[in-house]
């Protein structure tokens, strides 16, 4: 195995150009690094360095070597003075999710409830491909998703191709989501003939729009009116301020009515001509098993869940 200390000293050489400046450099003799280098080329079988008349230059293949040292290399410094002068080590935890209000109030209550005095932990709230990527990069723990039935073949397939798995906690029901002035508040329930003159909120996936990544119902057909935002906060205000519509299985009501006095609360109003259901859960990778908090906060996800099941 290749020593870190062997790959500083030859990160140093190629920086200088010269062993006996990256010697002069690294307090240390010139006969130490042509030994490490030495050692290394003989492990790999490759010549890193070759010398010529204005000192040493790094080969072809010392070059491909040195691309991945010198990360190495970096991460490790990174480390050592991320953690050296700590006398404690904070508690870390990162959950990436769709825009789903009840993955936020979830992670608010596992904050209520931590009783340590350091900790270190995110939500990231971001379109479908996002959230896969996080959690295949270990940028995350965690990824909540609802996933469109149609399409859970299709998901399926591309988290086995980045070793995640996905664990349905429930199946939620879609609803409507409007705010008390609009002319069709009045209703129990809506059919998509119904909407179908108002302008529709959806989420932008980005590049990646493609339709199972959609955190919606899909409409088979085109619909004339569609408003695209990025934020849960910007679709919440359309809908309150406008006669726009969203679909989905939960849109949180704003409680900063100081703020919006001029508009009314958003109802939820069952849609009729829909059989598509959203399978929510969380993805992890392969090989990696929960942490303690990691737990805690599945525990509570899974309880908002069965309490929107409950409510269908």
């Amino acid at each position: 195995m290749i020593s870190m200390q062997n790959m500083k000293y030859i990160v140093e050489i190629a920086k200088h150009h010269s062993i006996s400046a990256a010697a002069k450099s690294l307090f240390v003799s010139q006969s130490t690094l042509s030994t490490a280098v030495r050692d290394v080329e003989q492990q790999l079988g490759i010549s890193i360095f070759k010398r010529n008349n204005r000192g040493i230059e790094v080969t072809f293949e010392g070059q491909d070597f040195l691309n991945h040292a010198k990360d190495i290399v970096e991460q490790s410094e990174y480390l050592e003075r991320r953690y050296k002068h700590r006398k404690t080590v904070p508690m870390r935890f990162s959950v990436s999710t769709q825009r789903l209000p009840f993955s936020v109030m979830s992670f608010i209550q596992i904050i209520e409830d931590l009783e340590l005095r350091h900790y270190d932990i995110a939500i990231r709230e971001c379109p479908t491909h996002e959230v896969i990527h996080d959690v295949a990069s270990r940028r995350s723990e965690l990824g909540i998703l609802c996933i469109n039935e149609h399409y859970l073949n299709t998901m399926q397939k591309l988290l086995d191709s980045s070793n995640l798995s996905f664990y349905e906690l429930g199946q939620l029901t879609t609803y409507v989501f409007l705010r008390k002035k609009h002319p069709l508040s009045g209703n129990t329930s809506l059919t998509l003939d119904m909407l179908r003159e108002y302008p529709f909120v959806t989420y932008d996936q980005g590049e990646d729009s493609m339709m199972h990544f959609s955190e919606e119902i899909l409409f088979n057909e085109i619909w004339d009116k569609n408003i695209h935002v990025i934020d849960r906060c910007s679709k919440i205000a359309l809908v309150r301020g406008t006669n726009c519509f969203s679909i989905g299985p939960d849109l949180t009501n704003s409680d900063a009515d100081r703020m919006h006095s001029n508009m009314s609360e958003v109802r939820a109003i069952r849609l009729l001509d829909n059989d598509q259901r959203l399978h929510a859960g969380y993805i992890l990778r392969n090989e990696h098993s929960l942490s303690a908090i990691g737990e805690k906060y599945i525990k509570v996800l899974t309880e908002k869940i069965k309490a929107f099941e409950k409510w269908d």
